[in-house]
């Protein structure tokens, strides 16, 4: 007999993540020190979800940085920013007022789809602003053009580099101050299925925060 239940919904998650350095200004190479990630425990682990991918996160005043690493992929990562449903990608959603009971998207959550390779920028890792059901109301028009993303291939799967600045994020700035962030997120692969942070899509996580998990930032 099927669970009706997952495992991982009979908790409250709430993940360390470390104070990390800003992005690199080189062009090329990391955008991102590694070793000041921290690890999220992926808490879909226990529902027998598809584990094909890890995720790290690390957090700054000026922005938020994770990192997706994708392995056992049977090609090259490929996709397209208008068919974003169809394409290799990371996911994200972000709150940065998580109350842990509210059902319905406010102003202060955003949603982006972070790609690693965009085929309507020559191949480029793109991000990609979404919309989100039934979100009450927007305060930031957030702009992708600012955000930074690299992609690192290696035999069997791709490395996904992103850092979102705190100006793209509405209530970001004062986030030292409440010490926590709802986050939620699916790595999409047209291969390997979708791998997501906690519960699948058999429940409402697009648009419902309390299906979100909390980030607890250390300093």
């Amino acid at each position: 007999m099927n669970q009706i239940i997952p495992p991982s919904l009979l908790f409250d998650f709430s993940l360390p993540v470390k104070q990390c350095s800003p992005p690199s200004r080189r062009k090329a190479g990391r955008l991102l020190k590694q070793t000041d990630m921290s690890s999220l425990f992926l808490p879909s682990s226990l529902n027998q979800q598809p584990d094909f991918a890890t995720v790290a996160a690390g957090w700054h005043r000026d922005g938020l940085g994770l990192v997706f690493c994708v392995s056992g992929k049977p090609e090259t990562c490929a996709g397209s920013s208008t068919d974003v449903k169809h394409s290799d990608c990371a996911l994200i959603w972000i709150d940065t007022r998580p109350a842990g009971n509210v059902q319905r998207a406010t102003e202060y959550c955003h949603h982006f789809a972070c790609l690693p390779s965009d085929e309507q920028a020559a191949g480029a890792p793109t991000v990609v602003v979404q919309p989100i059901a039934q979100q009450r109301t927007q305060r930031i028009d957030s702009n992708p053009e600012k955000m930074t993303c690299r992609t690192h291939s290696k035999n069997g799967g791709y490395e996904l580099e992103v850092w979102i600045p705190g100006g793209q994020l509405f209530g970001y700035r004062e986030i030292s101050e409440l010490g926590k962030l709802g986050f939620y997120c699916v790595v999409q692969d047209t291969h390997l299925g979708d791998q997501p942070l906690s519960v699948g899509d058999d429940f409402p996580t697009s648009y419902n925060p309390s299906t979100w998990i909390q980030l607890e930032l250390q300093s």
